[in-house]
């Protein structure tokens, strides 16, 4: 009778532990983790075209790209290269982002805001503070205050801001 027993809960504990594998297994593979938009102005400064992961529902890691020619404010073309880290707060679709990161620059004849570089690369502490909405099919519209700091730059602080577009996959 006792091995009858202990055949049974081994039987059912088996089944009880593959149903609730499958259900977290559905769970999780139909939340949407990823993202992929343009950023105008913001953390790459100009411009950039950046990867975001959800290290889970509050918390995002993001990496971006973008290559500018000489322009006013910068003389040389170069590479921008953003890497944030953000916080957000709120529903499903209108969310506040905070967050914090480095804006890595890089190129010939680089002068970033009067500030020129020997070895051709700068890095700027950066900042995130704003909306984030996301559609119910995965759009998504980001706008926020993204300054900039460096101690050696002119001025020390950058106000700067941006929008983004793209979608969640």
């Amino acid at each position: 009778m006792i091995e009858l027993f202990k055949k049974s809960l081994l039987v059912s504990s088996v089944v009880i532990l593959t149903q609730i594998n499958l259900i977290a297994q559905s769970t999780t593979s139909s939340i949407k983790q990823n993202q992929l938009y343009l950023e105008l102005g913001g953390n790459g400064m100009i411009y950039s075209i950046n990867y975001e992961r959800s290290l889970s529902e509050n918390f995002t890691l993001r990496g971006g790209f973008g290559i500018t020619p000489g322009l006013i404010f910068a003389e040389g073309t170069f590479i921008h290269i953003p890497v944030t880290a953000s916080y957000l707060i709120g529903g499903v679709s209108s969310k506040f982002e905070t967050g914090l990161g480095v804006t890595y620059f890089a190129g010939t004849d680089i002068e970033v805001f009067g500030l020129p570089s020997d070895d051709q690369s700068l890095i700027f502490l950066t900042g995130i503070v704003g909306y984030r909405y996301i559609s119910p099919g995965g759009f998504v519209f980001r706008i926020a205050f993204t300054p900039f700091y460096n101690s050696q730059a002119e001025p020390n602080f950058i106000p700067s801001g941006g929008l983004s577009f793209g979608f969640m996959f």
